[in-house]
């Protein structure tokens, strides 16, 4: 979703223009710190345009209407709002290992019944492919229950000398932090702000999946 992530990245919060309803063209709440239920920001929600693979702008009225399987033609999808997390996610390394991701945070999706790795970078999304046989069927154990939607989810891991976790995320949150990783990218690892920002992010996941900064819930 290249053209997704310069969406995100073209957003000035400062610029103190409130964005419209990509369907309707209603005015919605703006501001990055507005968010709703759900973490949504700016106090509205997205609807994934599965043909063009990009994120559109939508009221809540407009959200709606893309909630239900077939809506819109097939061709629009509602961006789910569930947040979960696991303080331990054993899956975590052998879904990098697979995807020969050489760092430790990347997020899955499914698309078209297969499952696609992207890891964030000074680039942007950086996409990595994997296996044809690691398929939704076939996911590694420890996923089962953890599979996100497809094309408007997506399940992140996160893999550090302190242990593996795992996240299920609206699609939307995941190029959100692809674009803010790269607007503060500086050298080789990311640097300070980076690394900030990424801290912020899993910890406001944390948040939104009801577990607060507490260690979470294990994967059975």
């Amino acid at each position: 979703m290249t053209a997704t992530l310069r969406r995100f990245l073209a957003r000035d919060p400062a610029a103190g223009r409130a964005p419209r309803c990509e369907f309707c063209g209603e005015s919605m709440p703006g501001g990055t710190s507005d968010r709703q239920a759900g973490g949504q920001p700016g106090g509205h929600g997205h609807v994934a345009d599965l043909g063009a693979r990009s994120i559109l702008c939508a009221c809540a009225g407009c959200r709606l209407l893309f909630t239900a399987a077939g809506s819109g033609g097939g061709r629009y999808r509602a961006i789910p709002t569930r947040y979960r997390y696991a303080h331990r996610f054993p899956a975590a390394s052998e879904l990098l290992a697979a995807a020969a991701i050489p760092v430790g945070l990347a997020f899955f999706v499914i698309h078209d019944g297969q499952i696609s790795a992207f890891y964030p970078s000074p680039a942007g999304a950086t996409h990595c492919e994997l296996p044809s046989d690691l398929t939704p069927s076939a996911a590694p154990a420890g996923t089962a229950g953890w599979l996100p939607e497809p094309d408007v989810e997506a399940l992140l891991v996160h893999v550090t000398r302190d242990g593996q976790s795992g996240y299920l995320l609206p699609i939307d949150a995941c190029y959100r932090l692809v674009g803010e990783l790269r607007l503060h990218w500086r050298g080789f690892d990311g640097g300070t702000e980076a690394r900030a920002r990424l801290a912020a992010f899993l910890a406001d996941a944390r948040r939104q999946a009801g577990t607060g900064t507490g260690t979470g819930t294990g994967v059975g």
